[in-house]
């Protein structure tokens, strides 16, 4: 892929939406956040290394040997053509673990489409819909990602929005955003089994988006899992990075 300026721009959202998730999962659960000029990581019951820049690889493997940062990287990179998780791969001492896409919309090409008549979507205003929405993600996640007091802190934060569905009454689905100086980020997406190609996902983000639209914000980002990628090109995401896990073996 050719990176042009707005190329650019956009790869540009898609990191400080990556990094704005980060922090706030680091406030949340007492995780300490490294900065380093070209490294970042993060050490508590999450630990994950970010690359972000180029550095040297036998330096990072000396330091996950001796316990100074994680034994995980994950790389989030604007070249389509080029793997940069290349060398360390074939060096034998780590395997692959994900791929993620950085995608990103511009937020004034947003359309709210009709859903289904069977469909009801609602912003989340009420505890009670709270703890629907927490315990929809944490279903579909396949792990409690929070318990509910931490779903309570963050839905008590300035710049940060639940969104719920229902289908014929029963919920069905939920979205986390938050917003940055001119960002939507759109954190988690979930919807049951058995209520997925609906378009459910895809009607939640565009909820999102207008809420964003409505506070300033002009590009939403996001990170699709590979199965995910599809449902988010129908509502006008287009992909501007990789992002790969890889963990460390040797």
């Amino acid at each position: 892929m050719v990176l042009n300026m707005a190329n650019k721009q956009y790869f540009d959202s898609i990191m400080r939406g990556h990094f704005l998730y980060w922090d706030m999962l680091g406030d949340l659960r007492g995780i300490k956040n490294h900065k380093e000029d070209k490294l970042r990581w993060t050490t508590g019951d999450i630990t994950h290394t970010y690359f972000t820049g180029s550095v040297e690889m036998n330096d990072v493997i000396k330091r996950m040997k001796d316990g100074e940062i994680p034994k995980n990287l994950f790389f989030l990179f604007d070249d389509f053509d080029t793997d940069a998780t290349a060398p360390f791969l074939s060096s034998g001492m780590f395997r692959k673990n994900l791929e993620t896409t950085g995608m990103a919309h511009e937020l004034c090409d947003t359309i709210l489409t009709k859903p289904d008549r069977r469909i009801n979507l609602f912003r989340v205003r009420e505890i009670s819909q709270l703890k629907t929405a927490g315990a929809i993600l944490n279903a579909v996640f396949e792990y409690s990602i929070f318990p509910f007091e931490k779903y309570l802190e963050m839905f008590e934060n300035d710049g940060q929005f639940f969104y719920l569905a229902e289908y014929d009454g029963l919920p069905v689905g939920a979205v986390m955003s938050q917003h940055g100086d001119d960002i939507v980020n759109i954190s988690w997406v979930g919807t049951l089994p058995g209520y997925r190609k609906l378009g459910i996902a895809g009607y939640l983000i565009q909820m999102a988006e207008r809420d964003g639209l409505l506070h300033g914000k002009t590009i939403g980002v996001l990170h699709g899992y590979p199965e995910a990628v599809g449902a988010y090109h129908r509502v006008g995401y287009r992909a501007y990075s990789r992002g790969i896990w890889i963990e460390f073996c040797g």
